[in-house]
């Protein structure tokens, strides 16, 4: 049993509370809904102290604040950070990005993986792509994803104009459409059009107003190449370059250009991966296939199994896994404060399998059987927990 009021020192818990993307978000909705005789919202670990209302969130989806710390150097974008956040948990793009875009925490809106557990006959679902895992067929049953998606985006509670800017074959996705509401939506096709559309953007925001930008390069080129690989430096240098750009164009602005990522990342060596499906006797005591993330897998069980899986588990693969209870994950509050989401017991289902070092964990036989991702995040590693505070522009 894992004593979680003592976490491994190799974990980094989520700072919800001050030093978190959850608190980014939170300052940001209070920054905008100021008035001019109101006190100044409170600091929030290297955030401005005063300033304009013209707000720029740039969400650099991947790029974790060691790699820039480590790799980063020198770039425009390590000349403005100004502190490190921590993501969310699980440190995935559902749950960081949902947060992001709503301004509640894992456990409020649920979303903890790119697949999740939804109620009754929903079964399994992926968020993203809106879809059933099983059948691969859309999610478009209007009662099931009111109850599944049960709250209002970011946008329709400013109160001030608000543009997304998202890749063109994101931007009208079911997801991006649900998450957008309320703000004014433009999709690119390049990464070189993101500087102009931003500058489109901040023409017609106003005295105060948001642009919520989303860049998945680094994430993509990660997941493909790993790391340390050539293509990933010369993605960032890319994406350095188009920040510098987005800088340019907020101080001209006066505009705030505040940017950080979702999570980061780590490589996930192959020999490092855990098959549940190796062993038919653990296999057969899952009563659904895992869901959440090969760094953060959830799992239901058949019913009275539950000490026999972990003592399975155990002398499979010794000292390999942590193991945590649904009632350690809510009483340790790795999903986050807030009111919890209606489902959130059958999000969780019955346990939390964390993989050790950079082990990753999945309910296939063999490696061979799983999609290959070089690189993956949603663990609690500092590598995927840590993310950077960067603040540039008009500041």
């Amino acid at each position: 049993m894992i004593d979680i009021a003592n976490p491994r020192p190799e974990w980094m818990p989520p700072a919800y509370g001050g030093g978190s993307i959850l608190d980014l978000v939170h300052w940001i909705r209070a920054r905008l809904q100021l008035r001019p005789a109101d006190a100044e919202v409170p600091l929030v670990g290297g955030l401005p102290t005063a300033g304009s209302q013209r707000l720029v969130l740039a969400l650099f989806d991947g790029l974790g604040d060691l790699y820039l710390r480590r790799q980063g150097a020198p770039s425009a974008m390590l000349a403005s950070r100004r502190a490190g956040l921590s993501s969310v948990f699980p440190s995935t793009t559902a749950s960081a990005v949902t947060t992001l875009m709503t301004g509640l925490s894992p456990a409020s809106h649920g979303l903890n993986g790119w697949v999740c557990r939804g109620h009754g006959s929903v079964g399994l679902f992926e968020p993203l792509p809106m879809i059933y895992h099983d059948t691969r067929k859309p999610l478009r049953h209007f009662l099931r994803r009111r109850r599944l998606f049960p709250y209002r985006s970011l946008y329709q509670e400013l109160g001030c104009i608000s543009f997304v800017i998202s890749p063109a074959w994101l931007i009208d996705s079911d997801f991006s459409r649900l998450h957008s509401r309320g703000a004014a939506v433009a999709g690119y096709r390049a990464l070189d059009e993101v500087p102009e559309l931003l500058a489109f953007a901040l023409e017609r925001l106003g005295p105060r107003g948001l642009v919520h930008l989303y860049v998945p390069h680094f994430d993509a080129t990660a997941h493909d190449h790993g790391m340390t690989s050539p293509e990933l430096a010369a993605m960032f240098a890319r994406l350095d370059d188009c920040f510098a750009r987005l800088a340019v164009n907020c101080d001209a602005a006066d505009a705030t250009l505040l940017a950080t990522a979702d999570h980061g990342m780590i490589d996930a060596p192959e020999d490092q991966m855990i098959c549940l499906g190796a062993d038919a006797a653990i296999a057969s005591m899952l009563a659904a296939p895992l869901w959440g993330e090969r760094r953060a897998a959830f799992c239901a069980l058949r019913p009275g199994c539950e000490q026999a899986f972990r003592e399975a588990i155990a002398a499979r693969w010794p000292e390999r896994i942590d193991v945590l209870g649904a009632r350690q994950v809510l009483d340790a509050g790795l999903l986050g404060p807030g009111r919890p989401h209606r489902d959130l017991a059958v999000r969780i289902g019955d346990l939390l399998l964390l993989p050790r070092g950079a082990g990753t964990i999945v309910d296939a036989a063999q490696p061979q059987d799983v999609h290959r991702l070089v690189a993956v995040h949603g663990g609690l590693s500092p590598e995927e927990m840590s993310v950077p505070l960067l603040v540039a522009g008009s500041a």
